[in-house]
């Protein structure tokens, strides 16, 4: 966070009572392991955090913004990568964040004032159609943080198990691969595309991206432990980053990280 490191947080929890600890794969995390509601926790009205999980936090490290560049983010909401993106360029440059809810536009906007981000514009924009006339490109970075069936979030929303079925990993594997195809066409050359799900499906992860590349020559897939921190390096697989529940005590999650190199 821009207000505030991890080790003062961590000082104004043991001071307040609150039982947390420094994550294991983020550098940036920490888990409360008990206290009161989140709104409640010292710092969070003064915008000193932003709730994301560890997994998900750890995909802004694949994307890697620097300061000063133009960054999109497709399919934002709620927000907690787009915020973790402003804060990884020290708010300085273009932060473009996208989504198709009205009510996750208002959660983003919520939090950027929240956290003090003065370079995240949000927009209410549909990642699957048409958005010249919206999003203005070429951007250094793309992120696409797509809509999935949320299979690796089940420890956390095990009813999700329930309410998915075959239809419903096909119709968003096309809607995926949509987006996907839509928001590459606004990344420079030599720009980074990231494509991320919180699903452990092959069909809406690696099956996504290989069809992308086989379709996209301009693209090619680079190896996401490169830029991770050197604790999470084990989640990369055939380059690929795979966050598995079981192993990391995480939510599932996935991304690939891909280069235009003409």
């Amino acid at each position: 966070c821009l207000k505030c490191t991890r080790v003062k947080l961590l000082d104004r929890f043991l001071e307040a009572g609150i039982k947390a600890e420094a994550t294991q794969w983020s550098p940036q995390g920490i888990s409360v392991l008990s206290g009161p509601a989140v709104d409640k926790l010292p710092g969070f009205a003064e915008g000193y955090f932003q709730i994301q999980g560890e997994a998900s936090q750890l995909v802004t490290y694949i994307v890697s913004p620097l300061s000063g560049e133009r960054i999109l983010d497709a399919c934002a909401a709620p927000g907690g990568k787009s915020t973790h993106l402003g804060e990884f360029m020290k708010d300085e440059g273009e932060l473009v964040a996208i989504d198709i809810s009205a009510r996750g536009i208002a959660k983003i906007r919520e939090n950027a004032a929240r956290l003090g981000l003065k370079s995240l514009r949000v927009l209410s924009a549909d990642a699957s159609a048409e958005l010249a006339d919206k999003v203005r490109g070429p951007y250094d970075r793309v992120l696409v943080d797509a809509p999935c069936s949320g299979l690796g979030t089940l420890r956390g929303h095990p009813e999700i198990k329930w309410h998915r079925d075959e239809n419903d990993i096909r119709r968003l594997s096309r809607l995926q691969s949509k987006i996907l195809s839509r928001v590459a066409a606004y990344l420079k050359p030599g720009g980074v595309l990231v494509y991320a799900t919180c699903t452990l499906s092959p069909e809406e992860n690696e099956e996504i991206v290989e069809s992308f590349l086989a379709h996209h020559n301009e693209f090619e897939l680079e190896d996401a432990a490169r830029y991770l921190p050197g604790q999470a390096t084990h989640m990369v697989r055939e380059k690929y980053f795979v966050a598995l529940p079981h192993r990391d005590n995480t939510d599932g999650f996935f991304a690939a990280r891909m280069r235009k190199v003409c």
